[in-house]
């Protein structure tokens, strides 16, 4: 049986330990997702399911 889900990357153990790591020296979800080359919304979603903290980020407001 096919998966749902075929274009979803499975996380690797290493790539969690980076995301806990990145997120305690208090790197924005952004710059994590860059450097794990995912998404920002794979990267809020895995910090949510494994109660990860992540920085909070307020919006820019242009003049």
């Amino acid at each position: 049986m096919q998966s749902r889900y075929p274009l979803l990357k499975k996380w690797t153990a290493e790539e969690h330990e980076r995301l806990k790591a990145l997120a305690e020296a208090g790197r924005r979800p952004d710059e994590i997702a860059r450097e794990l080359n995912r998404s920002e919304a794979a990267v809020r979603v895995r910090a949510w399911q494994h109660g990860i903290v992540l920085r909070l980020v307020t919006s820019k407001r242009g003049k």
